[in-house]
């Protein structure tokens, strides 16, 4: 799951901020599941928002999906928390 800004994204054009996903529900609150009208996941997935990490852009392959808001929102609000940002 890309987190990075649209301001990142266009500064760092090779790279991109990425919260890794896994179909392992461990029931861990700060995995959140990936919910959106069109994600195309054969499987309920979860963001992994401890584990934020900034990859190259050629590690990258096609998009599956957008959140939605809801989801973004619990993205965010566990990554403000994990790295004490207001």
């Amino acid at each position: 799951m890309i987190v990075a800004s649209d301001l990142y994204l266009d500064q760092a054009d090779t790279l991109a901020i990425v919260v890794p996903a896994t179909t392992t529900n461990r029931g861990w609150p700060n995995h959140v599941e990936l919910r959106g009208a069109n994600l195309g996941l054969e499987n309920p997935t979860f963001a992994m928002t401890e584990q934020p990490r900034t990859v190259t852009r050629e590690r990258l392959s096609e998009a599956i999906g957008v959140v939605d808001a809801a989801t973004m929102r619990d993205v965010d609000r566990w990554l403000r928390d994990f790295l004490a940002l207001c």
